[in-house]
């Protein structure tokens, strides 16, 4: 019984941001998640229910129209620089072009 504690305090859980000021509580995001890890507050907006079910499958952020929230993967958040040390994993900007 032990292990399985151990076990689950070593698994890194993925990391959601929501940007409520970006967010017009549509639902989408909530009705999207497959482990039901978010769900909607008093007001229709989205939070983090339970970040342990998620598994980082990304479907709140690709279907958000908004670009409100966002979704780091389990173990992809650091990596070893140079010169040994943890650095943060760099982040893909998503661009919105003009006419395309």
């Amino acid at each position: 019984m032990t292990e399985d504690k151990e076990s689950k305090r070593k698994k890194e859980e993925p990391k959601i941001d929501i940007y409520r000021a970006w967010c017009k509580a549509c639902g989408i995001c909530v009705a999207f998640c497959p482990t039901g890890s978010l769900a909607k507050d008093e007001a229709g907006y989205p939070y983090v229910k339970d970040i342990e079910k998620c598994i980082s499958c990304g479907w709140c952020e690709l279907r958000c129209p908004d670009f409100a929230i966002t979704v780091e993967e389990k173990g992809k958040r650091k990596r070893v620089g140079e010169k040994g040390e943890e650095e943060e994993e760099p982040r893909s900007e998503r661009i919105a072009v003009a006419g395309q």
